[in-house]
């Protein structure tokens, strides 16, 4: 059965936008000691990911788990008035005095079920628009995580670790950031998405050109010029961007100042569901290369780029970008280099989800976490999340625990063994590994897969054979040390890296057709 290919190839198709690798939702409502595969460690730090779903509205290609408030929020969005609207105010702030009691649920759940605190390395809030909440929310929420007392299931492993927030433009004043910074933050996600009004509008964004600067600037007298330390995120291939647009958008990008440490660039990928999906679902090129919009009212939109100029303007943004300082990391992802000692400003966090043995937590509406080669994710739904961490408070309370002399784990750390041979193939983690691996810079390691004991050199020959094809295209490139057997392999930046789906495809390829019943070749479980 290769429906775990089928599964992944499928993913293959859309860029990794929100930096969680390939997704296998366990369906387990609770697990006892004596059913659990897992044994938990904490020997290493971990990181976490936390979700706040608050949105304006739902931009025209977004399908990520979110809750559209309006102008709910005190800050707002474009409808509110003068005055304000106190009705959508309060149902807003009750739908945040519900959200935050079903994180400080979950939060306690992940207390009460661990022995020791958990260090950590990183902490990301992402959404959603985590600087719509209010800050008494985020306040509670860091309390509830890393507080001084023994209550909290975590702790940090140092001053310095990082600590991410995503806000986007418009949303948050000087007042609102000098709190963030005052709660821990110190470090800023900012979804600029791009420098031009019009492909903003067409995006379905509510901000502009004008909230993008202040914002920035807001940045440096907060953090102070030269110690800033944020992020931004902008989207190619979206409609009516041109080339021209898009270098224009990359000069504006890297003139900010202060200077964005890190740059996260992401291909516009279509989705079903989404207000793109209905219009852009089914375009057709036309003379030009470019992609038609379809229905009705097409012809008051913009038609989308060709795949030839998305194509142009990946190998375009890699090349500018290096030359304005920033290190091409990962397929998506750019960090500035220090000027004196070529240090670089890699994301923390998102390093963590390319580990070889990456292990984060995650809380939150459809937050998926992966602890220790345990994959769960949480309801999408915000009244089925709800629900289910009012569950966890009556699962895992001190006295539900120790009232029937069963120690009971929950889900996010249970592996059940053969609940879907399918979701409990071991080659899901082996597959976790090489995308996410051969989307780096560094690229994989054939000697750890080798050396690994769930793997070993078969599936090292399974991978060169599938990798081949970037060896003969020379899209990639294979390395072999002095003391290595097997070396390393990774993509050339930016064809190797472009046609990255087709190499991976290929290599996963390999791997299936590599024969189920030698244990040495593929573990059922992990």
């Amino acid at each position: 059965d290769n429906s775990w290919l089928r599964r992944v190839l499928l993913l293959l198709a859309f860029p990794i936008v929100a930096v969680t690798p390939f997704i296998v939702q366990l369906t387990i409502k609770r697990c006892s000691a004596r059913n659990t595969l897992f044994l938990h460690k904490h020997n290493e730090a971990e990181g976490l990911y936390v979700h706040i779903p608050y949105c304006r509205r739902r931009c025209n290609y977004c399908d990520f788990a979110i809750v559209p408030i309006g102008g709910g929020s005190r800050r707002g969005g474009e409808d509110d008035d003068e005055n304000g609207d106190r009705r959508r105010i309060a149902g807003f702030e009750a739908m945040d005095f519900d959200y935050k009691r079903a994180l400080l649920n979950e939060i306690r759940a992940v207390r009460e079920s661990s022995s020791d605190r958990i260090r950590l390395r990183s902490i990301y809030f992402g959404g959603g628009t985590p600087s719509l909440a209010p800050p008494s929310t985020l306040r509670d929420v860091v309390r509830a995580l890393v507080g001084p007392s023994d209550d909290a299931p975590f702790y940090l492993m140092g001053d310095d670790v990082e600590m991410t927030i995503e806000m986007d433009p418009g949303t948050f004043d000087l007042a609102y950031l000098e709190e963030v910074k005052r709660i821990g933050f110190n470090r800023i996600s900012l979804g600029v998405q791009s420098f031009d009004d019009d492909v903003l509008a067409a995006m379905g964004r509510v901000h502009r050109v004008a909230d993008v600067r202040r914002s920035v600037d807001m940045i440096g007298q907060v953090f102070g010029e030269g110690d800033a330390n944020y992020s931004i995120d902008l989207i190619s291939g979206a409609p009516g961007l041109t080339l021209a647009k898009w270098a224009a958008t990359l000069s504006e990008a890297a003139r900010l100042r202060p200077r964005t440490s890190h740059m996260s660039l992401y291909d516009l990928q279509v989705e079903e569901g989404t207000a793109f999906g209905k219009w852009y679902g089914d375009a057709e090129d036309d003379d030009g290369g470019v992609r038609m919009p379809r229905g009705a009212s097409s012809s008051s939109r913009q038609a989308l780029p060709s795949v030839g100029d998305c194509a142009f303007m990946y190998s375009y943004a890699s090349g500018y970008l290096h030359s304005r300082g920033y290190e091409h990391y990962e397929i998506s992802s750019y960090a500035l280099r220090g000027p004196d000692d070529g240090s670089s400003r890699r994301s923390e966090h998102n390093q963590i989800y390319w580990k070889y043995d990456g292990s984060w937590y995650a809380v939150g509406l459809g937050a998926t976490s992966n602890v220790h080669g345990v994959r769960f994710a949480r309801p999408r739904a915000l009244s089925d999340y709800i629900a289910w961490t009012e569950g966890l408070a009556e699962n895992f309370s001190r006295d539900a625990i120790s009232g029937d002399g069963v120690t009971r784990m929950p889900p996010w750390l249970c592996r059940i063994p053969k609940v879907d041979d399918d979701l409990a193939d071991g080659n899901d983690n082996l597959l976790d590994i090489v995308m996410t691996r051969l989307r780096t810079s560094e690229g994989l390691d054939l000697d750890w897969v080798a050396e690994h004991g769930e793997y070993g050199e078969a599936c090292v020959e399974a991978i060169l054979r599938g990798f081949e094809l970037a060896l003969d295209l020379n899209l990639g490139d294979r390395d072999t040390g002095p003391h290595q057997k097997y070396g390393c392999i990774r993509l050339n930046d930016p064809k190797g890296f472009l046609f990255s789906n087709n190499i991976i495809s290929n290599v996963f390829v390999e791997l299936s057709d590599m024969d189920s019943g030698d244990p040495n070749l593929i573990v059922r479980g992990s």
